[in-house]
């Protein structure tokens, strides 16, 4: 008897038997099989065109304007993510973000690594949106530690949709997650980062155009020898509301300088002279008729005397007041104030309480 001849285990014949392929090498799963899976790019990626001139010098290279409370308000939210990671896992959890660096939004999300979820995560002040792209392995030890599985060897997540549960244990996380961005960011402004949906497929979580200039930053979270990362990206579109106050030098930094300088300037400024004009009228006329100006000609004007003239301080309008006559002298009556009552240096009038 041949070996074709020798029925399988089971009495069926393998050539009829439409499991019998079935195995570790029939469900093993490659990252293509995966992009493929949730709509990643298929095939081989196109040759890139060549750059040359100024191209071939810069590339693809995003001007990087420098935020130091951007780093500040990083820093700060590495330290309230791992408080709040204890909290949420009930573990011993650490955060640690690298600093930020530019990069291209379409660019960013090239780099997902598939399966993830990314979060839409929407600035409610800030009229702009932000991205926080969760890893597969995160993910795993996120559902397996809320279960109970902190002695389980960790399985990953791999070649297949993300359950109802693990979508919202991640949800719950998230908005853990975006509570701490909106406290990190409120010594720069008032923010309010909330959480507006999931998307698995990176292409459609493009919340600006794909060559937009962004900032990224990655929180690798590591818990019992296990954990992952949040990538994080912010558009410069986003963060263009509180640019001025990112770009400061100093957390509290204000205009004018430091209070003591403040004060000084406040008692300095109402001793200063200045210089007062009174102007009566403008008009425009002829350089011939001043041509023709000899002492003793008579310039009508077309204001009477108890109309107000406006009086200036350095081509500032500050009061309006009318011609009137004292001891045999030409003044000025101030009928109305321009500028605001309650100069810095005047201190408010004590309430009673």
């Amino acid at each position: 008897m041949s070996g074709s001849d020798i029925p399988s285990e089971g009495g069926q014949d393998p050539a009829v038997d439409p499991m019998a392929d079935w195995g570790a090498a029939g469900v093993a799963m490659g990252q293509g099989d995966i992009d493929s899976l949730f709509g990643g790019p298929e095939g081989p990626a196109e040759p890139e065109a060549p750059r040359r001139g100024l191209e071939a010098l810069v590339g693809g290279a995003v001007s990087y304007e420098k935020l130091p409370m951007l780093d500040i308000a990083v820093d700060r939210l590495a330290r309230l993510m791992t408080s709040s990671s204890r909290k949420f896992t009930a573990d011993n959890a650490d955060v640690v973000i690298d600093r930020a660096r530019p990069v291209r939004v379409g660019a960013f999300l090239d780099t997902i690594t598939l399966p993830a979820l990314i979060g839409i995560i929407r600035i409610e002040e800030w009229d702009g949106y932000c991205l926080a792209a969760l890893d597969s392995r995160l993910i795993g030890s996120l559902v397996d530690i809320l279960l109970g599985g902190r002695r389980n060897a960790l399985q990953p997540i791999e070649g297949r949709p993300y359950t109802a549960i693990e979508r919202t244990f991640v949800e719950k996380f998230v908005s853990v997650v975006t509570h701490d961005l909106s406290k990190a960011f409120e010594a720069v402004s008032p923010a309010s980062f909330r959480l507006e949906r999931f998307e698995i497929t990176p292409s459609y979580a493009l919340i600006t155009k794909p060559t937009a200039a962004a900032l990224t930053f990655r929180a690798e979270i590591t818990m019992e020898g296990r954990g992952g990362y949040i990538d994080f990206l912010l558009p410069y579109a986003s963060l263009e509301p509180v640019r001025d106050l990112l770009s400061q030098e100093v957390l509290g930094k204000k205009q004018g300088g430091d209070t003591i300088w403040r004060s000084h300037l406040a008692e300095e400024l109402p001793r200063a002279s200045v210089g007062l004009t009174a102007v009566i009228e403008q008009r425009t006329v002829p350089f011939s008729e001043i041509a023709a100006w000899q002492p003793g000609s008579v310039l009508v004007l077309d204001r009477r005397q108890e109309d107000p003239i406006d009086v200036h301080c350095e081509g500032l309008m500050v009061c309006r007041a009318v011609i009137a006559t004292k001891d045999d002298r030409v003044v000025l009556r101030v009928e109305e104030c321009v500028i605001e009552k309650g100069w810095p240096g005047d201190a408010p009038a004590a309430q009673d309480g």
